[in-house]
């Protein structure tokens, strides 16, 4: 009895890791600023008031609350998870190779979402760049 081993596609020759490099970081940037923002979004108006002096808010608008620092935050944790979920894609496309233009948008969007975490944005330029060097690997993959 013969063993056929079935067919597998062999690595080009000029293979690179770039895109798997590339999304991994984009997964650890959208990954580490999502558990960032989710504790703001479930932070109650008395962990706000232990972190946040809120008698410098009051000198500008007397008429500010703690509640409406808590929809600022709130809104802000929203745009960053929603930013956060946008690299996370990213990083998925570019792991599998995919859709090199969008998963090079996921990656320009995810530099939005330094804000709590400087390194996440670091990390996204770091994946765009490897990304946009790596545009012949995407090809390659989406015509076959």
């Amino acid at each position: 009895m013969e063993y056929y081993e079935p067919e597998s596609k062999p690595k080009p020759s000029s293979y690179n890791s770039f895109p798997l490099i590339a999304g991994i970081l984009l997964v650890i940037a959208g990954v580490s600023s999502i558990i960032i923002w989710v504790p703001i979004i479930v932070a109650d108006t008395t962990m706000i008031e232990q972190a946040v002096d809120i008698t410098q808010f009051q000198q500008i608008d007397p008429s500010i609350t703690i509640e409406n620092i808590k929809e600022l935050f709130n809104i802000c944790a929203t745009v960053g998870i929603i930013i956060s979920i946008f690299t996370i894609l990213g990083g998925i496309l570019s792991i599998k190779r995919k859709q090199w233009g969008i998963a090079l948008s996921l990656s320009i969007i995810g530099l939005y979402g330094i804000f709590p975490l400087i390194i996440g944005g670091i990390l996204s330029f770091i994946a765009l760049i490897l990304i946009a060097l790596s545009r012949k690997e995407f090809q390659r993959l989406d015509s076959n």
